[in-house]
């Protein structure tokens, strides 16, 4: 038996509240959600904490979201600090500032500026990441996409259509670097194991393998062996210690 579905729950300044089914779930301060949360709508301004699941519609946060658990949301929005104990699925997440999981993550559509930890696999659709990323296990995607603005590194990667590079040094690119990697923007360079695709481009980037169809080597890259089908360019400022047409 299902239980009751309620209106609303709103939680202002440093309050908690036992979760459940609502309709809309609001936190506004430094809010503590006890248990798991299933909502239409929620939205989170300020610092908030579920000690639970999440599921909902649509979210939006702003400020700092943790999830002691896993979390499924159709739509969702970040500016700010998303961090889950649990696996997160969602149709799409756009998100500014940082993601960390403890475990993996799926969706349609990710579009991720800031810092990205995922400790075990990353799936989409499509993948738009900027920033410092790390990924300890596979990022497997149609499209993907990766601008670098920190020391980055992946596991593996494997698409359709990859792009892979260093991020310019344009006012974004600088608010980036500011914001999120201070540290390190100076070896703004993704290091991989391998890299499986049909079109792929890579620029600042040390892999072991790349495997496409056509593939392009621009600046910036050591690469420890190349197999193509197709078409291979190597700029002439990278490093290829071996080529194979297959």
């Amino acid at each position: 038996m299902k239980s009751e579905v309620k209106p609303n729950l709103k939680i202002i300044g440093n309050n908690s509240a036992s979760g459940g089914r609502y309709i809309d779930a609001k936190v506004i301060g430094n809010g503590l959600i006890t248990g798991e949360l299933d909502c239409v709508t929620f939205k989170g301004v300020g610092d908030s904490r579920i000690q639970g699941n999440l599921k909902a519609g649509t979210a939006k946060i702003t400020g700092s979201l943790h999830v002691e658990g896993k979390a499924a949301v159709e739509n969702m929005r970040v500016t700010g600090d998303l961090n889950l104990d649990g696996d997160f699925h969602a149709r799409q997440c756009h998100l500014r500032g940082g993601l960390t999981t403890k475990a993996g993550v799926k969706a349609d559509d990710l579009s991720l500026i800031g810092n990205i930890t995922v400790k075990k696999n990353c799936e989409a659709e499509t993948f738009n990441g900027e920033g410092q990323i790390r990924i300890d296990g596979l990022l497997n995607a149609d499209r993907i996409e990766i601008k670098t603005y920190g020391a980055s590194r992946i596991s593996e990667i494997g698409g359709d259509r990859i792009d892979i590079g260093k991020g310019s040094a344009t006012s974004f690119g600088k608010m980036i670097k500011v914001l999120f990697v201070p540290s390190s923007w100076g070896n703004a360079t993704l290091t991989v194991n391998s890299i499986e695709g049909d079109d792929i481009r890579l620029s600042s980037t040390r892999a072991r393998v790349v495997r496409g169809n056509n593939v392009v080597i621009e600046s910036g890259c050591e690469i420890d062996l190349v197999e193509y089908t197709g078409s291979l360019r190597v700029h002439r400022s990278s490093k290829v210690k071996e080529e194979k047409k297959i």
